[in-house]
């Protein structure tokens, strides 16, 4: 799984790190903007999998598809997804978590198809903890922004604030990276920002303090397993 996980990262960043505002609103009403965002992609690969594109990633009915290919193939089932996603949101179809959800799965489904097994490798840590960031700066974001629309609210994360949550977001899971008993503190500033919403004190909306609750807890404490032990 060590291509996997790599195409996973190079997936986060073109997805969500180099996807700004801006790129996806263009890229709904312009081609040229769908293929900015589409490009992206195979340049995330190509970087992050280059010592492996020459190898047979996977054999189908007995032809084997290098690197290269199956990176190709990946590409034009992301472009062809997100192609479909916008024509439906253009035809009346709800842009909603569900359907952020279904798009990421149709995404993942292509990286694990013509990934290679390499069974027995383990992630390389600093490709997991890369995915930890992009996870918890920008994933995070746009998960919160669709969650605060899906419940009638109108989202500010990715406005005035974005950079200044981001940030937030980093140091707690950090804070839960440190050693023996003293990750208790990250738990005891959750537990703060907990506290700062009951009191209205916080400019956040409860999906909000929820989304960042379980994305520090869950990442921070996998990024600890692989640090740590």
């Amino acid at each position: 799984m060590l291509i996997f996980w790599r195409l996973v990262l190079g997936h986060f960043i073109a997805d969500f790190t180099l996807q700004t505002n801006k790129v996806a609103q263009w890229k709904r009403v312009s081609r040229w903007g769908m293929l900015l965002h589409v490009l992206c992609h195979p340049i995330m690969y190509i970087l992050i999998c280059w010592p492996y594109l020459s190898w047979t990633w996977i054999h189908i009915h007995g032809a084997a598809l290098n690197g290269w290919v199956c990176v190709a193939l990946i590409v034009l089932i992301h472009w062809v997804e997100d192609e479909w996603r916008v024509w439906a949101i253009r035809h009346g179809t709800p842009d909603t978590t569900a359907f952020l959800l279904w798009d990421q799965a149709v995404h993942f489904g292509a990286l694990l198809a013509f990934s290679p097994s390499l069974s027995g490798t383990r992630p390389e840590l600093w490709v997991i903890v890369a995915i930890g960031v992009v996870l918890l700066a920008h994933f995070t974001s746009v998960l919160i922004f669709f969650v605060e629309n899906d419940c009638g609210q109108t989202s500010k994360v990715l406005a005035e604030y974005k950079y200044g949550y981001m940030a937030e977001r980093l140091v707690l899971a950090s804070l839960l990276l440190l050693p023996s008993f003293w990750f208790l503190a990250g738990i005891a500033a959750l537990a703060g920002l907990m506290a700062m919403r009951l009191s209205a004190s916080a400019k956040r909306s409860w999906p909000h303090v929820i989304i960042t609750s379980i994305s520090v807890v869950a990442i921070g404490f996998t990024l600890r397993h692989f640090i740590i032990i």
